[in-house]
């Protein structure tokens, strides 16, 4: 597994940050500098794709907040969701900076580490295909943790203190990893628009499953050790309101029933991915959640191969929950 890491505007970006802080000082000439580099075109393009939820960045946008993040709110939802822990990485930024060498680099067991997870949660000529993979360590124009693109993976540093150990760095890029091969084997050509909603939450759902080990109500963990990187006051929320939730979701795909993806698409982007769930500021989607309890549910009852059978044969995916579900939960 070919893995590269990119530094280039990390120092850069603290640099001017550290300035600001230590001076006063808001040097927009050079911001506008930074924010050129490739490691923040490729930012860009990110944030700015048409599907992403909620809404994306642009430069100025981007410009806007660096300069004000200390003295306005946003009209953009993922900048002002992004201000309060920038706020707290800002004021300790000497002491986070400090921490960021332990996951500039990966050793050969780390690598087989990532490997390993893959091999569980994907079929096994998707890793035939790996392609060489480009980390960025940056300090972001965005609020996400981390997210896949192309052949990236991004890690926003401001955020890294979540990370206990290298071991959960680890295991949340074989999540990112993970994505970048099941986003091309989701929603197959004429698929239904109540499958594609189902698919929507394996999408989160598959990766926290097989790469977090994350256990929800009435499905265990995949293996035997502990849980990586999540948030569990996000999650101890849906836990505590599973039975409401489920039905909720299970409505959502009844009524989408005859109806097109597109429409689908929509209900996921405005109920579903937004930074606010039943009357709840939340910080990862009810579908890592669910998804990893309808989907991993099927993993664990039939195998990989089958998930991914029915993630090819979309209609399969519900047979095969039903009979792994317990009888209140099927679908």
């Amino acid at each position: 597994m070919d893995i590269r890491f990119n530094t280039d505007a990390l120092k850069p970006m603290a640099d001017w940050l550290i300035y600001r802080k230590n001076t006063g000082m808001r040097d927009e000439k050079r911001l506008r500098e930074i924010l050129m580099m490739p490691d923040y075109t490729v930012e860009f393009e990110r944030y700015g794709i048409p599907e992403l939820p909620v809404c994306g960045i642009g430069f100025e946008e981007a410009v806007d907040f660096f300069m004000n993040f200390d003295r306005k709110e946003f009209e953009n939802p993922r900048l002002e969701y992004k201000k309060k822990s920038f706020l707290d990485f800002y004021e300790n930024i000497e002491e986070r900076l400090k921490s960021i060498g332990r996951f500039t680099d990966f050793t050969e067991e780390d690598c087989s580490l990532i490997e390993v997870l893959l091999a569980n949660g994907l079929p096994l000529d998707c890793l035939d295909k790996t392609p060489e993979l480009n980390i960025i360590l940056i300090i972001s124009i965005g609020n996400s943790m981390g997210w896949p693109y192309d052949h990236y993976i991004d890690y926003d540093i401001a955020n890294m203190s979540v990370f206990e150990n290298k071991v959960d760095f680890l295991h949340l890029t074989a999540h990112e990893i993970h994505h970048i091969f099941t986003g091309g084997l989701l929603f197959p050509e004429g698929i239904a628009g109540d499958d594609y909603f189902l698919q929507n939450f394996a999408y989160e759902g598959l990766a926290v499953h097989y790469n977090n080990n994350f256990g929800t109500k009435g499905k265990p963990r995949k293996y035997s050790d502990r849980s990586y990187v999540m948030d569990a006051e996000d999650m101890e929320y849906y836990q505590q309101n599973f039975d409401r939730f489920f039905t909720m979701i299970r409505d959502d795909y009844r009524a989408l029933k005859g109806k097109s993806p597109e429409e689908a698409g929509k209900v996921i982007s405005t109920k579903y991915e937004q930074f606010e769930f039943m009357g709840k500021k939340i910080r990862q989607y009810p579908t890592y959640y669910f998804g990893c309890y309808m989907w991993g549910l099927v993993d664990l009852a039939f195998g990989k191969e089958k998930v991914f059978e029915a993630i090819s044969n979309p209609p399969l995916f519900v047979e095969l929950y039903n009979q792994a579900a317990d009888e209140k939960y099927r679908l």
